[in-house]
């Protein structure tokens, strides 16, 4: 999903669920490697976590899935050799390593540019001490290449439950009894899990520090039905607390090592609540009570962050609404996950004027608890600084994000929140290089509009099936090049180019509509005037249309002449014009568009093009001439689009969106 602008509606929803991506994870892996078919309920299909499911798959694994219930058939033959693609899943990469080491499978493990950079040695040394064979390679995070495992004490240079996952997964198969020993306790769900379906596993507590002990063995085949994250929750919670609302979310994850964000919040006067509390896999399951609370400045000590290590930031924004100074103690750990989250925080409280700042492994956050409305937080490709940001937008009254991986962790967050978007976007060759989506966000936080705005890039050769099925999945599209004319006709238009499209309106053109608005806005007398067109696609033909209603005399030029000749007979436009009044281009900087003269006569040069060069706007600089921008049009057009989608008037405030789209370096 692209870029979101929110407002201040949502309605929390209690129902839909979203199982525990640590248990889900695990479940599946233990699940392959039962002894037999295991059933797995409530299961919410993340990426991360289908990114598990088709590496188990690529060992072997037979894994159905049907909605949110996934049967898994354990692995019975191994592949020789098996490269697994880990995307953006830390999870998936560390545990599953531990598992192909003990299985002894030769695999290639690969993840997406983030994962790249995350540190993978970390786990890759301890497996080597059992005996792994596994090294790192390029283009790749590692390559794991069997070894003969053996047994051995480990004491942990991090705490990760990630690092302890893989080693008790090899030590299932390894020779002899593995130990894993940490200074402090990390999540426990493996070996909670492990115990519970009668592996071969002791753990104990001595001299300060927790001990973990494995022996080969396999785990029973199991039915479950997956709790709801309580980091999914968190986002709830936050909302409820903010706004001063109660609420009641059912069948949540309790592990205590998994509480530090609750922990947090009572200590600072939430009136949070666990109920109904029962066993599930060694589990402990329950429900979260949120009452009305005014809350203090927060203090989280290492524990706490230790054991809310992604809602940290979480924490770290609902902050910026709390007057006071919050301390937040070994929040080092942050700067290694999906992005750096301490400078995602730092983003976040400088972009709302708070004041964050770190001193060795502790962060201290000042805040006056007032936050200004309608501001852009930047989300580094981070799904958990994603939903902080939304968070903040929300509760702030607006705001936006400039991108949505929520699917990454939990596909049905804004649903949860009782979001509704209206799904907006624009399709082109190069639609990655637009300013649509920043214009569609400023206008949707002016008007108070929840929508949502991708880019979407295709290629011209797509298909006119897989053309509509894009379209069928928004509610408003904004076209650009090459598809004007042929989405045209594949939506029986009654213009023969279009550039706005939708679910609840007729499709059309508001190229024109932008472009007169902006000479007039310049002031500019084109009505009845000479004018050269310099172009011939669909926006160049949806203004001729336009400025014909203002009786203006056209002439086409194109560096194709087949294409100028075609307009000139559809609109019975003059062959020649020798003293043009203005001339308006709609084609990039090319040798054509450089050959172009502008005449003496000439008082105005209008440039579509607002990324790029223009020898146009140059030579009509040169000469003192007025030169129109097409951010101006683009602006204008946009607008229209958008009151056509949101039936929401919208206000001429182009100086102010200027100053916003320059402030985050757009143009």
């Amino acid at each position: 999903m692209g870029m979101i602008a929110f407002n201040d509606k949502f309605e929390l929803a209690s129902d839909v669920n979203c199982s525990d991506k640590s248990l889900t994870h695990r479940a599946f892996i233990l699940a392959a490697i039962a002894d037999g078919t295991s059933v797995l309920n409530n299961v919410t299909f993340s990426r991360d976590v289908c990114s598990t499911v088709n590496a188990l798959r690529a060992l072997g694994a037979d894994i159905s899935v049907e909605k949110d219930r996934a049967v898994v058939a354990p692995i019975r033959a191994l592949p020789n050799e098996v490269t697994i693609e880990c995307g953006n899943s830390g999870t998936t990469a560390r545990l599953l390593a531990g598992l192909v080491a003990g299985l002894g499978v030769k695999a290639r493990f690969v993840g997406d540019e983030s994962l790249s950079k995350r540190p993978m040695k970390r786990v890759v040394e301890p497996l080597r001490r059992l005996g792994a064979n596994i090294d790192f390679a390029p283009d790749c995070l590692f390559v794991c290449q069997g070894g003969e495992l053996r047994g051995a004490k480990i004491r942990a240079e991090v705490n990760s439950a990630q690092v302890k996952s893989a080693v008790l997964l090899a030590g299932l198969f390894a020779e002899g009894r593995t130990e894993y020993i940490e200074s402090t306790l990390t999540r426990d769900h493996t070996e909670r899990m492990l115990a519970q379906l009668g592996a071969d596993i002791e753990t104990s507590f001595a001299e300060g520090s927790y001990s973990v002990c494995v022996g080969a063995s396999r785990p029973r085949a199991f039915s479950v039905e997956l709790p709801n994250d309580p980091s999914a929750v968190a986002y709830s919670a936050a909302l409820a607390l903010l706004t001063g609302r109660e609420a009641t979310f059912t069948n949540v994850l309790l592990n205590p090592a998994r509480l530090g964000f609750y922990n947090v919040l009572k200590r600072s006067g939430a009136k949070i609540s666990f109920c109904n509390v029962r066993d599930v896999l060694g589990e402990q399951i329950g429900d979260v009570c949120v009452k009305c609370s005014a809350l203090s400045p927060f203090v989280a000590a290492e524990r706490d962050v230790s054991d809310g290590i992604d809602e940290v930031p979480l924490l770290a924004s609902m902050a910026l609404f709390v007057k006071g100074e919050h301390r937040f103690q070994g929040v080092a750990e942050l700067a290694h996950k999906e992005c750096d989250r301490i400078e995602a925080i730092k983003h976040i409280a400088n972009v709302v004027g708070k004041r964050c700042c770190c001193d060795g492994n502790d962060m201290t956050i000042v805040s006056d608890g007032k936050i200004p409305r309608g501001k852009r937080f930047k989300t580094f490709g981070d799904h958990r600084i994603a939903m902080c940001g939304t968070v903040v937008s929300v509760v702030g009254g607006c705001g936006c994000v400039d991108d949505a991986p929520f699917d990454v962790s939990d596909p049905a967050f804004l649903e949860r929140l009782g979001i509704y978007p209206l799904k907006l976007g624009l399709i082109g060759a190069h639609a990655e290089q637009s300013v649509s989506p920043r214009l569609q966000t400023y206008l949707s936080m002016r008007a108070g509009v929840c929508c949502s705005y991708d880019a979407v890039t295709l290629h011209d050769d797509i298909s006119d099936t897989d053309l509509l099925r894009v379209i069928d999945r928004y509610d408003g599209l904004n076209v650009t090049m090459p598809f004007k004319t042929r989405v045209a006709k594949l939506l029986n238009a009654p213009v023969p180019s279009v550039n706005t499209i939708g679910k609840r309106i007729a499709p059309c053109s508001t190229d024109g509509y932008g472009l007169v608005h902006s000479l007039q806005k310049h002031e500019i007398d084109f009505a009845g005037k000479p004018l050269w067109i310099v172009g011939a696609g669909g926006a160049a033909e949806a203004c001729v249309r336009e400025l014909l209603r203002f009786g203006c005399k056209l002439h086409i030029l194109d560096r194709t002449a087949a294409n100028a000749e075609r307009l000139r007979r559809k609109y019975s436009l003059p062959s020649e014009i020798s003293r043009p009044f203005g001339v308006l281009t709609f084609i990039p900087e090319c040798p054509f568009e450089q050959s172009v003269p502008l005449p003496e006569s000439c008082e105005f040069v209008f440039i579509a093009d607002y990324m790029g060069r223009s020898a146009l706007r140059e030579k009509a600089n040169a000469r003192g001439l007025t030169v129109v921008d097409g951010l101006e049009m683009n602006y204008a057009q946009g607008a229209a689009s958008f009151s056509l989608w949101t039936g929401t008037p919208v206000q001429d405030d182009y100086a102010d969106y200027i100053d916003y789209v320059k402030e985050f370096h757009y143009i």
